[in-house]
């Protein structure tokens, strides 16, 4: 894999609506009812959570796969050096859990 092929993070009308699709989604399976500002922050908080529980096992494969940090950075939006501390496992603030952690 190559990340130039992919651009930095972004937010744009697609993203829009696969979250605004995500949230419906998950509002049906949890009963949350959308007509509450605080039920809307809930699911929000939730998507953005398992999607960062997501990214180290992400990271993890997409080095596997011959990604060097300077690649994970630029998909990430972020330096090198902050994705290595960040993803590393042998990075002294790396979470040891991940990526296999399941709870």
């Amino acid at each position: 894999m190559n990340a130039s092929t992919h651009p930095p993070p972004r937010t744009d009308d697609d993203t829009s609506e696969v979250i605004d699709d995500a949230v419906s989604a998950l509002a049906e399976r949890r009963g949350v009812w959308l007509g509450t500002d605080s039920g809307v922050v809930h699911l929000l908080a939730s998507l953005m959570a398992q999607a960062e529980r997501e990214l180290p096992l992400a990271v993890t494969m997409a080095r596997g796969e011959g990604c060097t940090w300077d690649d994970i950075a630029q998909l990430l939006g972020t330096s090198a050096h902050e994705a290595r501390i960040r993803f590393d496992p042998d990075s002294p603030i790396a979470d040891g859990r991940w990526p296999f952690d399941v709870d």
